[in-house]
């Protein structure tokens, strides 16, 4: 067969000894394959018109990287990747990347030949096939949509399929809680964001009044209307919105901008935008399961309090807003005292309901946003938001007074007191990590119950000379 009509292959990877194994199999079989390392890709895609690019990565690297980097290059050329079979998890995340197909390393050259065959084949069917390609580039795009398990995945791969389909001149898109929480542009696509704020003052008053639509919508802006003025000055003729929600709210609502020299709304084209919206929907529906059993997961079966695992979240959470925005905050530690007489006296059941009721009494004693955690046993952790140490102090002694106050399980009749050891640590005063922030409290909450009891004891950060501080 002439070279000219000969399939071509690029096998790009590192492993001298697989890239001459494939090259070998390859151009004996009909192919005429060339190979390049990771770092001569961009060049080898260049110079050498590939059918299909076959990638051996090393166990590091960023798949979805390098896929993006072939696809830009060569825009449709199909890409499979060579993959241990330990790897095979990995899979997933590549299909979603944009790959074709995944290949077993070392595979028996038989059967890689059939694999590549079937690539190389559809790939062709498809480029003589323009509507059922484009079928299959939106079914693509939104099962990318679908198989995200994080909400920003959901917005970004929605966009992303938004601009291919539509091709809008600009487009950004809004988290909608609701109208009157202060909007904010994100995901800007072709304007930044002073004109993405002015072109959406102008837009708010008509979103207002489609808020309920759950179909993607048109505006036209009349040059004869002063409504849109702004946004015809900088040459948009039409808005194309998108909302994402169920019966009860809307979630996100994408905002398409298009001039004149850019491709016209048909009905088609807002037919196949409302498909990619309804997957979306489906995706976010998903998303919110997802992070509903991840909570469950964060629970404690007993008080119904955070557990442990989501301390850790919690903390680095405020760590992250103090670094950024330099606002303190404080963590608690509380152990119970003397609960072991409770369950020696009463019973370990009694002792468990007392817990609850301890979980309770701590909840109403401070903000709603603020985290209650059961560390374990009897002990509790309250992660105080924004809170310097002074009011954290205030808020520890104000749990520790209620709980001596208290009468327990009055309702079983019974009229338990009890007092609890509290530890407060703040950052960044005392520390600026999470583990520390989580031994200081507790030795401070230690040095209670080495005391007198029912105290509150604010840490000392000497605690942690000469100490090597892990995580629980």
């Amino acid at each position: 067969m002439p070279a000219s009509e000969k399939r071509k292959v690029l096998f790009v990877g590192d492993d001298q000894f697989l890239c001459d194994w494939y090259l070998k199999n390859l151009n004996e079989n009909g192919y005429q394959a060339e190979g390049a390392t990771l770092k001569e890709m961009e060049m080898a895609l260049s110079e050498f018109p590939a059918d299909l690019v076959l990638m051996d990565l090393p166990h590091e690297a960023d798949s979805h990287h390098f896929i993006a980097q072939v696809l830009r290059i060569r825009p449709a050329t199909p890409v499979v990747l060579s993959v241990e079979p330990e790897r095979f998890h990995f899979a997933s995340k590549a299909i979603r990347s944009g790959a074709a197909e995944i290949l077993p390393k070392i595979v028996e050259p038989h059967l890689m030949l059939i694999i590549l065959h079937r690539v190389l084949e559809e790939d062709r069917l498809l480029r003589e096939n323009k509507e059922l390609r484009d079928s299959i580039k939106l079914y693509g795009a939104c099962q990318r949509i679908t198989t995200q398990l994080k909400r920003e995945g959901v917005r970004g791969a929605t966009l992303d399929a938004l601009l291919i389909k539509a091709v809008p001149h600009a487009a950004f898109y809004l988290d909608c809680p609701s109208l009157d929480a202060g909007l904010q542009p994100e995901g800007l696509v072709g304007l930044n964001e002073v004109e993405a704020k002015m072109f959406l003052e102008e837009l708010i008053p008509s979103i207002e009044l489609r808020f309920n639509l759950t179909e993607a919508y048109r505006i036209a802006f009349d040059e004869h209307d002063g409504t849109f003025s702004r946004l015809r000055e900088h040459g948009y003729v039409e808005a194309l919105f998108i909302p994402l929600r169920d019966h009860e709210r809307l979630w996100v609502l994408f905002i398409l901008l298009r001039q004149n020299q850019d491709p016209p709304w048909t009905a088609k084209v807002v037919e196949e935008v409302n498909f990619i919206k309804q997957h979306a929907a489906l995706a976010w529906h998903h998303v919110t399961l997802y992070e509903n059993a991840k909570e469950l997961a964060m629970l404690d079966d007993l008080t119904g309090l955070y557990n442990v695992r989501y301390l850790h979240q919690a903390i680095g959470r405020e760590l992250i807003h103090y670094q950024k925005t330099g606002t303190p905050f404080a963590v608690l530690f509380l152990d119970i005292d003397y609960l072991k007489r409770v369950n020696d006296l009463h019973g370990h059941q009694v002792g468990s309901q007392l817990l609850i009721e301890v979980a309770r009494m701590i909840r109403r004693c401070v903000r709603d946003n603020d985290v209650v955690v059961r560390y374990g046993g009897d002990e509790f952790n309250i992660v105080l938001k924004a809170t310097p140490l002074s009011v954290a102090e205030r808020v520890a002694d104000r749990i520790r007074t209620t709980i001596a106050r208290h009468s327990f399980l009055s309702r079983e009749g019974l009229n338990v007191q009890i007092t609890v050891c509290i530890g407060v640590a703040s950052c960044p005063i005392h520390a600026q990590s999470e583990e520390e922030l989580i031994f200081l409290s507790d030795r401070a909450m230690y040095r209670g119950k080495n005391s007198t009891r029912n105290l509150v004891i604010t840490a000392n950060p000497e605690d942690l000379t000469g100490l090597k501080v892990a995580t629980p």
